[in-house]
């Protein structure tokens, strides 16, 4: 629940000195080597030093899908139905919400204000209606962090009915900084993230119920969902109803999204809804966790790392241990801008040699 505290001037300007130090640490964050849940618990406390807020919940996503794969709340504790309620709104099948993440991250200025939308909008709106009015949340900023031509991550700042609207100051700070956040998170993925190890093996398989509850587990599912929650408690939870939530409007009937596993491994989670032998629908959705193929891994490393679509050609012309000339003839290029190609590339990747890029885009 959220509960006005102090309360804000909705015409406050934003204090210079804090923002400059804010743009400088945040700055920092994509050469820290740090984890995506990581990134943004040190951006949540620089942000919340410039913007106060009653609450925030921010999440990394994937930048194919825009599904959320793990999320961290401050002063938020949404139930299992809060979440599963939430993910049906923002990545359901239905009529937008104003705002909505992927509406922002397609916009020029990717962070808008509740109380800027048309008032019919906020009338209909089904995150007002159904999940602010019940968790006392009177204003939301909202943001969606792009980088390299995707998103990586999205927040959503949330402000009591005691308290005052978010100022166009507020919403300028953190439009000024969120290409910041983004490239900060964009290159976290490529992180390993430390933790437990891969649990005892065999199908990690989950089963949702209606109301977002997990109903049931394979003991590997059991095992995976532990090592998590003794690493990053409440991380898990947004992702697996995310992808969960997508079905309604998938035409395939499944949905998945992508993510670093506790191990450090790419995985899918892969939904799909769980039916009743006479076909009938029993409301709920089995999520299988699987690992992500070796060509999907290297589009991902790709795009972590912003290659234009002519570096990502040479690339995989590299991946298949072919020579300069070689490239050169398949690409129509001469000797000369291949090799320039590589240099960006090299650059870009951090490495010295053609062994030592095929190692990193493969994740290893």
């Amino acid at each position: 629940m959220v509960s006005g505290g102090a309360p804000f001037d909705t015409g406050a300007m934003v204090n210079q000195a804090r923002a400059a130090e804010a743009k400088r640490l945040l700055s920092t964050l994509a050469t820290a080597s740090l984890s995506p849940v990581d990134v943004q618990q040190e951006a949540i406390e620089v942000v919340g030093r410039v913007v106060p807020y009653d609450a925030t919940c921010w999440a990394a996503v994937d930048p194919q899908t825009m599904l959320p794969t793990g999320s961290v709340t401050v002063d938020l504790n949404p139930s299992a139905r809060q979440e599963a309620l939430f993910a049906e709104i923002e990545y359901g099948h239905g009529p937008p919400d104003g705002n909505s993440f992927a509406d922002l991250a397609r916009r020029e200025v990717p962070v808008g204000r509740l109380t800027e939308l048309p008032y019919g909008e906020v009338v209909r709106s089904r995150r007002v209606n159904e999940l602010y009015t019940s968790m006392g949340v009177a204003f939301d900023l909202r943001a969606s962090f792009v980088s390299g031509g995707a998103c990586w991550g999205v927040a959503g700042l949330m402000r009591g009915s005691d308290g005052s609207d978010f100022s166009a100051a507020e919403a300028g700070f953190l439009a000024s900084v969120a290409p910041l956040i983004g490239t900060a998170l964009r290159t976290a993925s490529r992180t390993v993230l430390p933790g437990a190890g891969g649990g005892s093996g065999g199908p990690v398989v989950i089963v949702l119920g209606a109301g977002g509850d997990f109903t049931g587990v394979t003991p590997a599912a059991r095992d995976w969902l532990e090592a998590w929650q003794a690493a990053r408690p409440g991380w898990l939870g947004v992702a697996l109803r995310g992808v969960a939530a997508t079905l309604s409007g998938s035409a395939t009937g499944a949905a998945h999204a992508r993510m670093r596993d506790i191990t450090g491994a790419w995985v899918a989670l892969r939904a799909a809804p769980l039916m009743d032998l006479d076909g009938s629908s029993a409301e709920r959705v089995l999520i299988t966790v699987e690992p992500v193929p070796a060509d999907e891994v290297i589009g991902i490393m790709m795009s972590s790392y912003a290659l234009t679509p002519r570096e990502r050609q040479v690339c995989a012309e590299v991946l298949t241990g072919r020579s300069t000339s070689e490239i050169a003839d398949v690409l129509h290029l001469s000797a000369y801008t291949v090799q320039d190609y590589l240099k960006s590339i090299f650059a870009k990747v951090g490495v010295r040699s053609r062994n030592e890029l095929v190692s990193r885009l493969r994740g290893l």
